[in-house]
């Protein structure tokens, strides 16, 4: 008798042990997959920024709308770039606060320009991808046959990066046309980018449009609120909306 115990309970350790090692194995294959899904998110977004971050904006004309709401001091500005022109030509003021311009501004804003263009480049955009985008922070949070989202860590070279460590990115990735369409940064906790300023909300979207082969900026939104120097109350929005855009590069938008 104790014998028939001793094998019924030898058999059932050894089926807990099969059914252990099937789950094992089941896990390991879970995981594999996961990584596998990660790296392929990761390359597919690297290829995307990379796409963006090659063409150069000099290769394109455009018009720029600003617009700006500093505690309600509203200000627009309606901009060219004609980058097939002179260097201190290429950029044209169209209207101010919807006026024209004087030619005195319109020199002014011209050399501005020029003296920008010196000092920073003409980049394709005001924010790097490569750097905003933390790549090994992807994390896919939706996914359909047209579109997929990933959240992301940020890194903004302007604000450094105890800032940048309290904000959190998202993106959308068109499947369709293989290309990032939308990304949206905003803050996880108030932080204080400069002396005396704190900042309790902060939101930056950008999105945008390909054309032919080229993706380019659509439009770039940003809201800020919060106090500076304790007193003074910060509550900005500003928004750059591009269009008209219009190839001047040397041969064809796909190359």
């Amino acid at each position: 008798m104790a014998k028939k115990y001793y094998r019924l309970l030898l058999g059932i350790g050894l089926a807990a042990q099969l059914q252990a090692a099937d789950i094992s194995g089941t896990e390991h294959a879970a995981v594999d997959e996961l990584a596998t899904a990660a790296a392929d998110l990761q390359r597919t977004v690297a290829a995307a920024i990379s796409q963006f971050e090659q063409r150069s904006r000099r290769d394109w004309a455009y018009r720029i709308e600003r617009y700006e709401n500093e505690e309600g001091d509203i200000s627009s500005s309606i901009e060219l770039y004609e980058p097939a022109n002179a260097p201190d030509s290429q950029w044209q003021l169209l209207s101010i606060n919807g006026r024209t311009p004087d030619k005195k501004l319109q020199r002014k804003f011209a050399a501005a320009k020029q003296q920008q263009a010196k000092e920073v480049g003409q980049q394709n955009f005001s924010v790097k991808l490569s750097e905003l985008i933390q790549l090994d922070s992807l994390q896919l949070t939706f996914d359909s046959p047209q579109h997929l989202q990933a959240s992301f860590g940020v890194y903004l070279s302007q604000l450094g990066e105890d800032v940048s460590k309290k904000l959190q990115g998202s993106l959308r990735f068109d499947k369709q046309q293989h290309y990032i369409d939308s990304i949206e940064i905003s803050n996880t906790a108030h932080f204080s980018p400069l002396f005396s300023a704190n900042i309790s909300e902060f939101n930056l979207t950008l999105r945008f449009i390909k054309i032919d082969s080229a993706i380019l900026p659509q439009q770039q939104q940003m809201k800020m609120k919060g106090t500076f120097a304790f007193f003074t109350q910060i509550d900005e929005v500003s928004t750059d909306t591009f269009s008209d855009y219009r190839y001047v590069g040397g041969g064809k938008v796909s190359d």
